[in-house]
């Protein structure tokens, strides 16, 4: 009875209570017995949470913008829908961007900042051209979900791979920047003295995990518990198997260019990564160059991610000038030259080397501070491999120009102080390979020269979006040579842009809007070779150079993909075109090149040279060589009569009945990428209606074509791509783990594939050595043994200053000594070891010199002293004596 009487009771309380999640929601209360909705108030109620944050801070933001703002007006998109204030981030963060200059989002930062900070957390596939801001698209939501402090549980939360180690510093410097402003204080309750000093190192910290560092720097890095791990594939694979490190606590992970992290150089690094990772994480790729399909990259473990994909009108910038010149190989130098003294306008050493002695101690202060003072004159050369890069670097400083250089085995403190010279102002020129085309920001860079023409579309895209990148506008040089020739008639598919040998108007916009080819004069590359000739005798190292390179591009040409079959095909009709001005040809050079002061006077005489020329080649003789030299009416002559008969005829019948050329496009339409395709891959002359026909290639054939990871790779990539299982892909792995293949090493067969012994996975180190992904050398427990750090385990709490030694929180001094063993009289070193033992202790002064102590870990007694006696300064005179008297007498070369 009772018992009934307490449950009745507790039932009247539970009427009578307040149901606060309730009065929050504006919620009608529900009965407690049902668990579903329990769940679905809690859910409520978290969400309510989130929505009034939200408009909290969004509301405070406005305040934040305007004060940092100052006395300025605020402009268009600075505040309101499709800002940043309106994406609701936290105030701090958004005071940095604001003071960083980052006013108004880019349109994927609008598309995918939104996104990401969604909740639950979406995977996201994000594609934009370069320079479209796609690092501050994962940054500032990294930032935002992190909260911008520390966490003391130990385990790293937000890891990001790169594929370069430049690329790597500059996401480090942006990631800090935007954090940096970030309130450092630890979340007191209320009534709290708020005099109290903040928690010191709650701030996030950041690790940078690149290849070409020390690795005692790194595991401290790791040890030191921080937040973001922003690394290489490579080097962060190597120290999660030294350091058996658990990858389980990261949330947010994010592969930037992340087409060429997939791509077979970065393969079973990344496997080996992504299996360590969490299935709950929160994926995101981030590239230009993108394919379509997400099929390639379902190894990434994606979970229906939200594609976010603007290419659609515009692959590279609209600011961004192009133009291509044909050129012979042999003469890439004097062009290289030629452009750059001419066109460009590159000063020498001496005029773009600043005087440090000249300037002031607070100019040279201020440089220090700004990083970034490039000029627009400054250049970047890519070519193909790092012979050509040490042989241009040679060749240019030779020629009196201010150079640096990168390259991928380069080492990484070279490569900093090369990139720094270059972004100081130091150097005019920057000559690199492939290792700079992603990602890297160089402000105010307006020329890019592609030494080598690319291979693929996605390789030409990230090269040129060195330049016209944040509104600014750039030039694109590049030299084509005729066997390049298909790669270019690709990327004129990619881009769908018409390829044209003349401009109808001085105006740069024609450069932005066609791909312009032509030559270089005649008369300038003559003389440049000559030039060149004369740099041999100056630099003796250069013609070895020279050799090494052309070594190096014939195995390059060998590794490098090939064309469409359609491009090799166009680019042998455009060889015998005369329209075309190609390399060999006597025709009119480029338009850039004819512009200047004296440009009207050069193109006057340019098209008195051209009518010249096509006056000389539309000569036809009257009579054949067969004609000429016969007499009376012989057979050859006949012959040839007949023959031109024949060819008068066919001209007739060519001229009665005109056809219509499909080849032939609109100078005053630009045509797409869907009409540049039908003319480079269909010659047939047929009457199409556009309504009814269906062609048999996609729509966006040409542009997948050139995003493709596939695109350009080996004949041995391509010929496995070209297999067709009718199993379907339920046993391929074990299938192909117990085939048997033959090993020429042990010249037996053996099971699997054969990579490595035993079919481990191989990875490649930085000096080239292959090694086992699961390989140890032991220098982590060495470095731990060393410094007596410990490593916690994921969730623990972090160890903190001296604490962090192993063996837990207590810090042991050893101050015992141990007795030694007395000596045994039986041994036969015995009557050594007591003499030896008693001149230690009267050395020492007394019985372990104890009573004198020790100096420099010696008894003081055996310290050798510095005093000198009377005896020995009086013997090191006479020495002295003797030496003097010995150099002054006079030699017996003298005398004769």
């Amino acid at each position: 009875m009772s018992s009934k009487r307490r449950r009745n009771d507790t039932d009247d309380e539970d009427d009578d209570s307040v149901d606060i999640s309730a009065a929050l929601t504006s919620k009608r209360r529900r009965s407690h017995t049902d668990e579903d909705d329990d769940d679905n108030d809690d859910d409520e109620l978290g969400e309510f949470i989130r929505t009034s944050i939200k408009k909290r801070d969004t509301k405070a933001g406005s305040e934040v913008v305007k004060k940092a703002k100052g006395k300025g007006k605020l402009v268009k998109g600075e505040v309101g829908g499709g800002s940043f204030q309106s994406m609701g981030l936290h105030p701090p963060l958004l005071r940095s961007l604001t003071l960083q200059g980052y006013r108004i989002p880019t349109p994927i930062q609008r598309l995918s900042i939104p996104a990401l900070l969604e909740n639950p957390p979406r995977d996201l596939v994000g594609m934009a051209r370069t320079g479209s801001g796609k690092s501050l698209a994962y940054l500032v939501p990294l930032v935002q979900r992190m909260g911008g402090r520390h966490s003391s549980a130990f385990g790293a939360r937000a890891l990001i791979l790169l594929p370069t180690r430049e690329l790597a510093l500059q996401i480090l410097k942006v990631g800090k920047e935007l954090a940096r402003g970030w309130s450092t204080g630890g979340g007191n309750h209320a009534g709290d003295a708020e005099t109290d000093a903040p928690t010191k190192g709650q701030s996030l910290r950041w690790s940078l995990i690149v290849g070409g560092e020390g690795m005692d720097e790194q595991f401290e890095a790791i040890t030191s518990n921080p937040d973001v791990i922003i690394a290489t594939p490579g080097r962060l694979l190597h120290l999660i198997v030294e350091m058996n490190l658990d990858l389980k606590s990261v949330q947010y992970v994010v592969f930037d260019e992340a087409d060429r992290l997939f791509e077979m150089g970065f393969e079973t690094a990344l496997n080996e990564i992504l299996q360590r990772l969490p299935a709950s994480r929160q994926t995101l790729l981030f590239s230009a160059t993108l394919p379509k399909s997400l099929v390639e990259f379902a190894k990434a473990g994606l979970k229906e991610p939200k594609l976010v994909r603007l290419d659609a009108e515009s692959k590279i910038s609209t600011d961004l000038k192009m133009a291509f010149f044909s050129i012979k190989q042999a003469e890439k130098d004097a062009c290289l030259l030629s452009l750059l003294r001419d066109v460009i306008k590159v000063p020498f050493a001496q005029a773009s080397a600043p005087e440090e002695a000249e300037t002031s101690k607070g100019a040279r202060k201020k440089l220090k501070a700004s990083e970034q003072i490039t000029a627009p004159h400054q250049t970047l050369i890519f070519a193909a491999t790092k012979h050509h890069v040490e042989y241009l670097q040679n060749m240019l400083t030779t020629a009196n120009y201010a150079v640096s250089h990168i390259y991928g085995s380069l080492d990484q403190t070279a490569r900093s102080f090369q990139m720094d010279q270059f972004r100081r102002g130091a150097t005019s020129i920057l000559v690199v390979t492939d290792v700079a085309a992603r990602g890297i920001d160089i402000p105010v860079l307006e020329n890019v020269i592609n030494y080598d023409f690319p291979q693929g579309a996605r390789v030409f895209v990230h090269r040129v979006g060195r330049t016209a990148r944040a509104g600014r506008q750039g030039w694109a040089w590049s030299f084509v040579t005729n066997t390049e020739l298909p790669y270019l008639l690709d990327l004129q598919l990619f881009l769908g842009r018409p390829l044209q040998p003349t401009v109808a108007s001085d105006d740069d916009q024609e450069y932005t809007q066609a791909l312009i080819l032509g030559t270089f004069e005649r008369e300038k590359i003559d003389t440049e070779v000559e030039y060149l000739r004369s740099l041999d005798d100056t630099n003796h190292s250069l013609p070895t150079l020279r050799a090494v390179m052309q070594r190096g591009h014939t195995m390059y040409e060998r590794s490098k993909g090939k064309a469409s079959p359609q491009s090799y095909k166009r680019a042998k009709e455009m060889t015998k075109d005369p329209k075309w001005m190609l390399a060999g040809s006597h025709s009119g050079i480029h338009p850039v090149l004819l512009r200047g002061d004296d440009a009207s006077r050069r193109r006057i005489q340019e098209q008195a040279r051209q009518a010249l020329l096509r006056t000389v080649q539309a000569f036809t003789p009257s009579e054949t060589v067969f004609e000429v030299a016969g007499k009376g009416n012989t057979a050859n002559a006949a012959l040839m009569k007949e023959r031109r008969k024949a060819l008068e005829r066919a001209a007739k019948r060519r001229v009665t009945a005109p056809i219509v050329d499909a080849d032939v496009a609109s100078d005053d339409e630009q045509p797409d990428e869907d009409q540049v395709a039908v003319v480079s891959n269909d010659n047939t002359h047929a009457f199409r209606d556009s309504e009814f026909y269906m062609s048999h290639f996609q729509k966006d054939a040409s542009t997948e074509k050139g995003y493709s990871l596939r695109d350009g790779a080996s004949f041995g990539e391509q010929a496995r791509n070209a297999t067709f299982d009718l199993a379907g892909d339920e046993g391929v792995a074990e299938r192909k783990r117990s085939q048997l293949t033959w090993d020429k090493k042990k010249r037996r067969f053996i099971k699997g594939d054969g990579v490595g012994a035993d079919n481990v996975k191989l990875v490649k180190t930085e000096n080239g050595t292959r090694l086992p992904a699961t390989y140890r050398s032991g220098r982590f427990d060495e470095w731990k043994a060393k410094t007596r750090m410990s490593l916690p385990r994921v969730g623990e709490a972090e160890h903190e200053g001296p604490s962090r030694r192993a063996g837990g929180s207590k810090r042991f001094r050893h101050n015992t000594t141990t007795e030694a063993k007395p000596l045994d009289k039986l041994d036969k070193n015995y009557d050594r070891k007591v003499r030896h033992l008693k001149k230690k202790n009267e050395s020492a002064g007394g019985e372990g010199g104890s009573s004198q102590g020790r100096y420099r870990g010696k008894p003081v007694g055996r310290v050798k002293t510095e005093l000198k006696t009377s005896e020995q300064i009086r013997k090191g005179r006479k020495m002295l004596e003797k030496r003097r008297a010995k150099n002054g007498r006079p030699s017996r070369k003298g005398k004769r």
